[in-house]
């Protein structure tokens, strides 16, 4: 992993939905955000992310509760499964990953010793966001995945 950086991140409007189990089922989360947006003609604006609502410390892969977002061009109008929101702008400790998902939770401690070692506050739950990640079809290598964990902090 990277040395985390401080980053300015814009307001942004996001489709999501929520989700509590097993990590390695966001992939079909995503998927069903992804066919949504498409029946609904809602233009996406960037790469996907997940805010990970249990702390870090208390985090479960098997059984966890997570908000499976995909941002938008424009606001567009949810339903009783996809939500919509404004994100606000929020500074952020970022550091990009490389390699399978499976293998991201041991960056977590890493970058979590390191904002405590330079005195970083963290004030929110953590993001994971996917730039380079399987296509839509759930293919891809995992070794080439690139992953940025993303820790709101004061700014």
């Amino acid at each position: 992993m990277q040395a985390p950086e401080k980053k300015q991140l814009k307001e942004q409007t996001a489709i999501w939905m929520d989700h509590a189990g097993a990590h390695d089922e966001i992939g079909k989360v995503y998927h069903d955000l992804g066919e949504w947006a498409a029946r609904n003609k809602v233009k996406l604006a960037g790469p996907g992310f997940t805010v990970f609502l249990s702390p870090p410390s208390e985090f479960d892969p098997s059984s966890a509760l997570f908000e499976v977002c995909m941002p938008v061009a424009a606001a567009t109008k949810g339903d009783a499964k996809v939500r919509v929101k404004k994100i606000p702008a929020m500074t952020v400790a970022a550091a990009q990953v490389k390699g399978p998902y499976k293998q991201i939770p041991a960056h977590y401690t890493e970058m979590l010793a390191w904002l405590d070692a330079e005195g970083w506050d963290v004030v929110g739950p953590p993001r994971e966001v996917y730039l380079k990640r399987p296509d839509p079809k759930g293919k891809g290598d995992p070794k080439e995945f690139v992953t940025e964990i993303q820790f709101p902090i004061k700014a």
